[in-house]
């Protein structure tokens, strides 16, 4: 546990699929994105398998309140192994008890263990309470890229 929080965080297990899955929904809506469980099953299950993802959870009160999701992968121009934090999400009711920034000091801590130069991360312009957060936990705004995305309607 992470001094100052409220929370365990761990790699999600076989026990906690039905939980992430609901977790993961409701992320999807925040993002205006309905999403059926068997397909968000087989999406999270497809990461895990492929070991494409870091799965981590956040556990207080005996249930599960948040995860996080991260990628890690390879930056050419450094040479260097980096992570992706893609998703992260914490309950209504379990906002403001240091869950997610327990997640985020955890995904950072691995990231650095698997010997990764960064953790990068992207959050929408109007999500003032995750760019605090961020800000709070040594992240800052890349100044200088424009991060650009084609969407290919697959």
């Amino acid at each position: 546990m992470i001094t100052g929080v409220s929370a365990d965080v761990r790699p999600a297990t076989d026990d906690d699929v039905d939980a992430v899955v609901d977790l993961f929904r409701q992320y999807l809506r925040f993002y205006d994105q309905e999403v059926p469980d068997a397909e968000a099953r087989a999406y999270l299950t497809a990461r895990r398998d492929a070991g494409d993802s870091v799965l981590l959870v956040a556990e207080a009160d005996g249930g599960l309140v948040g995860f996080a999701q991260s990628y890690p992968t390879w930056s050419s121009v450094s040479l260097s192994r980096s992570w992706v934090l893609n998703d992260l999400f914490v309950t209504p009711a379990a906002r403001g008890t240091g869950a997610a920034r327990a997640l985020v000091q955890d995904t950072c801590r691995r990231a650095k263990e698997d010997g990764a130069i960064r953790v990068s991360l992207a959050t929408a312009w109007d999500n003032v309470a995750a760019q605090g957060l961020y800000e709070s936990e040594g992240f800052v705004r890349d100044q200088h890229f424009h991060h650009y995305m084609y969407v290919t309607g697959a």
